[in-house]
């Protein structure tokens, strides 16, 4: 065994002396922090990560935002690749940041991964250095001065298949890069790289027809993430509850209400859901979270404030509003499923919110409401 750091035959230990352990310490400080390597290819984001690497040199702080599964770790691990002197800080299971700097040599620049459940302390450790350069990820902004915002939306049509070819190619060599419904399971999963590549590993058991059918129950399906990522990327349940947890009462019972009917919510409390990227830049709804926030919704009111055809309802509220129509004529949940071409679970499922949503404990009282509104 010899000396890790001069090389002179030891025995037991890695260093001769302490000096060649400072040294070696030192060393390692300022050799580049390599970010993890990734066996899987990225796809798309030609333009965000040239968009992203000129924010970072203009600005001194930069925070990727955006909803769950979006893709914001690995963003900024592409663009943080190449460069040297990186300090990478995964934040996911840490519950205080403490001064991670302290008498550290200087990163070139300090990635804080995953900052919404710690933005307080983010933001104490960024005011503390005012001279480093910082990259965060997070669902909300660090609201620090100097933050320059950079919103990462879902990806386009072309990148959300092309990911989903070549993460289920991966796993089936004879999957049909032009099966048809492609473009369907990609816009069904608002194209969220999370969503795609967790739908992608289920062509091993599923044809993709299956897959589509199973998407209205996609929280229960999309589940089989690799053994080796980070809890929350694990499933798509995982990931948005990360999020839920950190919203006051308040935020939930608004999340739940806008899920049904949008204009039940004041003009506040939307902004403060969108400022959690829980709703995109134009106050619209990703189907993903509505379908995440559908089941705990609760309103106070028997019937929408706007006329169904006045309303901008997604396929889901429509779906819903029919489902309750044919509650009150009568028909039967496998009546039901054969005339809107769906699964009868999911039909029994739809049943369950419309109880849910308007407070009601029998098919009767739908009924009511159906005919009231």
């Amino acid at each position: 065994m010899t000396c890790e750091e001069c090389g002179t035959k030891l025995t037991t230990a890695k260093y001769c002396s302490g000096a060649c352990r400072q040294r070696a310490y030192r060393r390692r400080s300022r050799d580049v922090v390599p970010t993890s390597p990734r066996l899987d290819t990225f796809a798309g984001r030609t333009t965000e990560l040239a968009e992203l690497t000129t924010l970072l040199g203009r600005n001194r702080i930069v925070t990727v935002t955006g909803p769950p599964g979006v893709g914001k770790s690995r963003l900024v691990h592409e663009v943080v690749a190449n460069r040297q002197h990186v300090l990478m800080v995964e934040l996911a299971d840490v519950r205080r940041v403490p001064d991670l700097l302290a008498g550290a040599p200087r990163p070139g620049l300090l990635v804080l991964d995953g900052c919404e459940h710690v933005l307080d302390d983010c933001a104490n450790l960024i005011a503390a250095h005012p001279s480093f350069r910082v990259l965060a990820t997070s669902h909300a902004p660090l609201n620090v001065p100097g933050e320059q915002v950079y919103r990462l939306t879902p990806l386009g049509a072309r990148d959300a298949k092309r990911l989903f070819v070549d993460r289920a190619v991966a796993l089936d060599s004879e999957f049909d890069e032009n099966a048809s419904l492609l473009d369907v399971v990609c816009a069904r999963l608002d194209r969220l790289p999370l969503a795609l590549e967790l739908a992608a590993r289920l062509v091993r058991v599923l044809t993709l027809e299956e897959i589509v059918a199973r998407l209205d129950d996609r929280f229960a399906v999309l589940t089989t993430g690799p053994r080796d990522a980070p809890a929350h990327h694990r499933s798509l349940h995982a990931a948005f509850e990360r999020g839920y947890e950190l919203l006051t009462e308040g935020e939930k019972v608004a999340l739940h209400k806008f899920a049904l009917m949008p204009g039940t919510v004041g003009q506040e409390m939307a902004e403060r859901l969108r400022s959690r990227s829980l709703l995109e830049p134009d106050f619209t709804m990703l189907e993903s979270v509505r379908q995440f926030a559908l089941p705990g919704v609760s309103v106070t009111t028997p019937r929408p404030q706007a006329e169904p055809e006045e309303a901008a309802l997604s396929w889901r509220d429509e779906r819903l509003l029919r489902v309750a129509a044919m509650v009150a004529e009568g028909l039967t949940n496998k009546q039901i499923a054969d005339g809107l071409h769906v699964s009868l679970r999911t039909v029994e499922a739809d049943v369950r919110d419309l109880k849910s949503v308007l407070g009601v404990r029998s098919r009767a009282q739908i009924a009511a409401w159906t005919t009231q509104a």
